[in-house]
């Protein structure tokens, strides 16, 4: 049995199906930040050859997106290797250490497209991995209009916002700030059904389950009350 033989896991709810399996939470810093931190591979350390596709929905190449292996699913991690940019054909390859378990995905340095799915890569043996292909799937919004607990609009505040996944937990942070009416926009998020968990400065914090981002899509969750 080949110990390095990847295994696909599915992220996201896409349209037409749902895959709730795996990923983790996020770091203090922004995932273009932790991209563009990653560590070339150490001289002299023995690798694997890891082919990465990236494709889209339909399964189309997608140039310029971004192969990284983290040493967990979390996309927020700085990566342990990252690969060049993938071509018109849509491929790249990663130098995967032979001592390391890792997690592939796929990243958009526009932040326009997220993967829905990665492979978990056990310390590979051999020369060569089979060709993972990631997919990715357009971001969407998700707005609200907050409100403190005197039905007032949380005006001109900062607001966190945190996506927990089903299985896995924390899974991605946003930051905004509302308008005179309280509204609030968090552009390009994982598309997906999550829980979300947002606090305002100064009226307060609400959680919300089952919230579902639809690829490409906007998810309005209309008036919700602080507390």
């Amino acid at each position: 049995m080949n110990r390095g033989l990847p295994r696909a896991v599915m992220l996201l709810l896409v349209l037409g199906g749902c895959g709730s399996e795996e990923p983790a939470g996020p770091g203090p810093s922004s995932p273009a930040a932790s991209v563009n931190g990653a560590a070339p591979p150490a001289a002299g350390q023995e690798h694997t050859r890891g082919p990465v596709v990236v494709v889209d929905r339909e399964g189309r190449p997608l140039a310029n997106m971004l192969p990284i292996a983290t040493e967990t699913p979390n996309a927020f991690e700085t990566p342990r290797v990252q690969g060049a940019l993938t071509g018109a054909n849509g491929a790249s390859e990663l130098a995967l250490p032979r001592d390391v378990h890792l997690y592939v995905r796929a990243w958009d340095p526009a932040m326009r497209m997220f993967p829905n799915n990665f492979y978990e890569v056990l310390p590979p043996t051999g020369a060569a991995t089979e060709t993972m292909t990631i997919t990715m799937v357009e971001g969407a919004r998700l707005a609200m209009t907050l409100l403190n607990a005197a039905q007032e609009p949380a005006a001109d505040e900062n607001v966190g916002l945190m996506m927990f996944h089903g299985v896995h937990g924390a899974w991605w942070p946003g930051e905004g700030d509302t308008d005179a009416q309280g509204r609030v926009v968090f552009e390009r998020v994982p598309p997906g059904e999550y829980t979300i968990k947002v606090k305002a400065l100064a009226s307060g914090q609400l959680e919300i389950g089952g919230v579902i981002l639809p690829p490409g899509g906007e998810t309005d969750l209309g008036p919700v009350t602080l507390q």
